[in-house]
């Protein structure tokens, strides 16, 4: 059975299982404090709103990093507030969102609260470019998946490290998934490369001007 690529607790143990040797950390990167409830605490139910709960996270983060008191600091009070931003975009609790509309959801989110923000839907990508580097400037990544492990599922990318395990090395994130409350890892290796896992989906990234 293949090992998904995401859903990882124990990256040393995962890397082991995958890849059939020790994985040793050599580069930790830069973890961004997020708030990581599921989407069923944050929204109060359980239906396919993780899209809308993955914008409410950024607007919360930058709300705290940035000290931005227009933002609800009632997480609850601005998932609502997205969420009604979501509808005017086709968001419904049976279909979810479309994933082409998050970066206008997000966009028109922060506005409302008076904030400019670009925001890039970006759907031909790379681990240097859209991970490591918003990272590293502090900007977590909402990442929207098609197929495998979390297939039709949008989380939120908060951190990164890199390990390497014979002599490769692999990119390990770390995510909000949003299913259960907590951090996760996914192994971007497999994501990116595997075809028959992965490979389709996009990443939303933001900046505040």
């Amino acid at each position: 059975m293949t090992k998904p690529y995401g859903g990882i607790r124990n990256i040393p143990k995962y890397l082991f299982e995958k890849y059939g040797d020790k994985g040793i950390c050599v580069g930790r990167g830069r973890s961004l404090m997020m708030n990581h409830m599921s989407m069923e605490e944050i929204s109060g139910r359980r239906t396919r709103n993780c899209s809308v709960v993955a914008v409410t996270r950024v607007l919360d983060y930058y709300r705290q990093t940035m000290s931005i008191s227009s933002i609800p600091e009632d997480i609850h009070e601005l998932y609502r507030q997205v969420e009604e931003i979501a509808l005017s975009y086709g968001y419904t609790d049976k279909r979810g969102t479309v994933p082409f509309f998050i970066a206008a959801i997000t966009r028109e989110a922060f506005k409302q609260y008076g904030i400019k923000a670009r925001c890039k839907g970006v759907y031909i990508w790379s681990f240097e470019k859209h991970i490591k580097r918003e990272i590293s400037a502090g900007r977590p990544v909402i990442m929207n998946i098609a197929r495998g492990f979390y297939k039709d599922h949008t989380i939120v990318v908060c951190g990164y490290s890199i390990w390497r395990v014979g002599g490769k090395t692999y990119p390990i994130l770390r995510v909000i998934d949003g299913w259960n409350k907590g951090i996760h890892f996914l192994d971007y290796e497999s994501f990116a490369k595997d075809m028959s896992q992965s490979i389709f989906g996009s990443f939303n990234t933001t900046v505040i001007r």
